[in-house]
């Protein structure tokens, strides 16, 4: 105690911000220590999930907001989404697409609820919306006509998605369920919970009765979650194949991403709906 005590007096004799910062820490030298001074998880390693604690919800009109924010936080910054394929993040034309997603289409949520204050956090967005064949017409003639490079090439490179595999005539079907947003929270990436947002899209679109449903794959990582959800890949293009009237190339995306893929699963309307489960009375 008095070896205590003369350390804390040699720490006063000097200036008082030092001095606080090294009581602190002689202080923590001779209290008693306790389960949160070991530290269980490396630095480099990512913050403790569970998969068990996400809820997958449908989105209301209350969740605009929260929708809009995980677009501008989470979604368009990441590599390579619109941001970095087509536009800057203060494009215009990125307000026009954020206000779409955020509003309108058919939209599945995950929450994560954290155990210890109780909140619940968004941590993935699936947006998707029917696309008719009158669309892909509509679309190069709005890309003829705009003037922003960023809009037009991103209409035309739409328009070439759904025109190349023509899905219209092959499954000869009249619209497409198109999933056009697959995005989960970087903090959370690889934990499976992309992976559940597809399924979950997928369900709904068996329930509801569409015939096909498209995902159109920018990047290596959404690929994967594809194949693990059993979707079928129809049509690919490298990056480098696309160009302007010029004969310019226009994308750049990052390493691996140097592929887009064109994956759809087909609900045939023969088979019918999924009876649902009979009480056991």
């Amino acid at each position: 105690m008095q070896c205590f005590n003369a350390l804390r007096s040699s720490v006063f004799r000097a200036s008082f911000e030092p001095a606080q910062l090294q009581l602190i820490h002689i202080l923590k030298r001779f209290r008693r220590c306790s389960p949160c001074d070991t530290c269980f998880f490396p630095p480099e390693k990512k913050p403790c999930f569970d998969i068990r604690n996400v809820t997958i919800e449908r989105a209301t009109t209350c969740h605009s907001r929260m929708i809009r924010s995980f677009l501008y936080t989470q979604y368009w910054p990441r590599e390579p989404s619109v941001v970095g394929l087509w536009m800057p993040i203060n494009s215009p034309y990125l307000e026009v697409l954020t206000d779409k997603y955020s509003n309108s289409g058919e939209r599945i949520l995950a929450f994560e609820k954290i155990q210890r204050t109780g909140e619940r956090r968004l941590i993935g967005v699936t947006v998707a919306n029917r696309v008719y064949p009158w669309m892909v017409d509509e679309l190069e003639e709005w890309a003829h006509y705009t003037a922003s490079k960023p809009e037009k090439h991103r209409m035309y490179f739409c328009a070439h998605c759904l025109r190349s595999p023509n899905l219209f005539k092959k499954y000869n079907v009249d619209y497409i369920y198109d999933i056009e947003v697959l995005g989960t929270a970087a903090e959370v990436t690889g934990q499976g919970v992309g992976t559940l947002l597809l399924k979950n899209a997928l369900a709904s679109a068996e329930e509801m009765r569409h015939p096909l449903v498209q995902l159109v794959s920018c990047s290596q990582y959404t690929s994967k979650i594809c194949e693990k959800c059993g979707m079928k890949r129809v049509w690919t293009m490298d990056y480098s194949d696309f160009v302007d009237d010029a004969g310019q190339r226009v994308f750049f995306p990052r390493r691996p991403h140097h592929t887009v893929g064109l994956y759809v699963k087909y609900f045939d309307p023969k088979i019918g709906g999924i009876e649902p489960c009979k009480p056991p009375y």
